[in-house]
């Protein structure tokens, strides 16, 4: 009704409006004659008078197009099923990725602790899988394995940095922001505003600086949760809310440490772990040191792992362990050493020759060195004594 009615009064002034169309002005016949106050109001009442018929023509024909538009509603049927509401395209998407389960990461995830308690149930999976599930069949081993509901956030340091959210994003995590969770990963004790500054924005204002922290402190907890406690001007990583390889890896060792009926198990346990080079690809002047100290760490475990083999008589996994430990050391003689006796109970007296020769001439070129003495002290009576298995077993 109302959009009848407005309809029809826009008509009504339309038809006034074209009765009362004031008359043309008449123009001057040349450009020098003068503009009289006459000729600007008639000028001005036919502006108007256009913008008048313009403004009630858009009415009219808004009118006619809701009058017309209109269509009668349909009664609704008592057994008609109720139409569901559709959501927005962003919440749809949020809300079927929170009706997913977390991805594992690529370890398996123990969260760590701090006591005896948690040590040993960390470790408890070790002993069953090593013991008893390592002949069964994988379905069996999958069935019997404890899955947790709900995988915790994770920080892999034992190779290219790797930050596993309990749940997947499509943004990753900013660059400083997983610098920060690897350097309190890699410090349990936490650090310091200012440490954290000096780590990580070295040369930045302290304001700017400190900035870069809250953000990137701020982030991580968007996506992992609260896993950085702040205590004053410290931060510190949670524990025992993020997972981190780390811990796992160390704690692994200090068992096998103490357990010498488990040793190459948990040895092993613990190397599998190791993906590579330790937080490789990150060129952070910070992580150098700590670098360093992991990658030793992994290659004295490595040497002491390939040992452990050729006791048992498995020189093929004892080359292994020598070959991985090359990777992330090329010139550490004792892994050379122990590839040297590895091969000489294969048999491979040629490999033994060419991995000597390879080592010298390196160790010559880079540094102006021959091999240490226990080196060619082996070299030569792997090749002087006959491949007895038994007499192979030299000096570690």
């Amino acid at each position: 009704m109302l959009a009848l009615v407005g309809a029809l009064a826009c008509a009504l002034a339309f038809t006034l409006l074209l009765d009362l169309r004031p008359p043309l002005p008449s123009l001057p016949r040349s450009l020098s004659s003068p503009i009289t106050l006459s000729l600007l109001r008639a000028m001005l009442g036919l502006a108007a008078w256009a913008l008048a018929l313009l403004l009630v023509t858009l009415l009219l024909g808004r009118a006619l197009g809701t009058l017309l538009g209109r269509r009668p509603s349909r009664p609704k049927r008592a057994d008609a099923a109720p139409v569901p509401r559709r959501r927005p395209l962003g919440p749809a998407r949020l809300a079927a990725a929170a009706a997913q389960g977390g991805f594992p990461p690529p370890f398996p995830l123990i969260v760590g602790g701090h006591g005896e308690r948690d040590r040993q149930a960390a470790l408890a999976p070790v002993r069953v899988v090593t013991a008893t599930a390592i002949d069964q069949p994988a379905a069996e081993r999958r069935a019997t394995t404890p899955q947790p509901c709900l995988l915790p956030p994770s920080i892999a340091l034992l190779g290219p940095l790797e930050i596993a959210p309990t749940k997947p994003r499509r943004r990753r995590l900013r660059s400083q922001t997983q610098q920060l969770l690897a350097h309190l990963a890699l410090h349990p004790d936490g650090a310091s505003a200012d440490q954290l500054v000096a780590a990580l924005w070295p040369g930045i204002d302290d304001d700017n600086a400190r900035m870069r922290l809250w953000r990137s402190a701020s982030e991580a907890r968007g996506q992992l949760g609260e896993v950085i406690i702040r205590s004053g001007e410290r931060y510190q990583l949670d524990r025992q809310t993020v997972a981190v390889d780390l811990d796992r890896f160390e704690a692994l060792l200090a068992a096998a440490d103490s357990d010498g009926a488990d040793r190459q198990a948990l040895l092993e346990q613990a190397l599998a772990l190791v993906r590579g080079q330790p937080l490789a690809g990150s060129d952070s002047p910070w992580a150098a040191g700590e670098v360093r100290r992991l990658r030793a760490t992994i290659v004295d475990r490595l040497q002491e792992l390939g040992y452990l083999r050729l006791d048992s008589d498995d020189a093929t996994s004892a080359l292994a362990a020598a070959e991985q430990a090359l990777a992330l050391d090329p010139l550490n003689e004792g892994a050379h050493r122990v590839a040297m006796q590895a091969e000489a109970a294969l048999g491979l007296r040629q490999a033994i020759t060419a991995r000597y020769e390879q080592l010298r001439e390196r160790l010559d070129a880079q540094f102006g060195l021959e091999p240490e003495r226990e080196t060619r002290l082996l070299h030569r009576r792997l090749l002087s004594q006959d491949h007895d298995h038994a007499s192979q077993r030299l000096i570690r």
